[in-house]
């Protein structure tokens, strides 16, 4: 498992460049409790929940799932534009 922050703005990016490298959002873990909500994409054995608090500017990816699933890699190989938070934007 790993863990990455960005910038709250960025998931509907994040979200749609992991669906267009075939991940698709499971409806079913897509929820929101208490002002977060927590997106659930799929590809194989890989998965990466996107956490969103909405009452903060960032958020949090965690991607389970080894390299040879497609796991971790995925979130290194989109490209930019990401801006970079000094010690934090898409950093493990």
């Amino acid at each position: 498992m790993d863990r990455y922050t960005c910038l709250r703005e960025l998931l509907p990016v994040i979200e749609t460049a992991l669906a267009a490298k075939g991940y698709v959002a499971e409806a079913a873990y897509r929820y929101a409790v208490d002002g977060r909500r927590v997106t659930v994409m799929t590809r194989g054995a890989a998965v990466i929940a996107l956490h969103e608090d909405l009452g903060r500017d960032m958020a949090d990816i965690t991607v389970y799932g080894s390299p040879e699933t497609g796991g971790i890699g995925v979130l290194e190989e989109l490209p930019p534009p990401f801006p970079l938070v000094p010690g934090q934007a898409l950093m493990p």
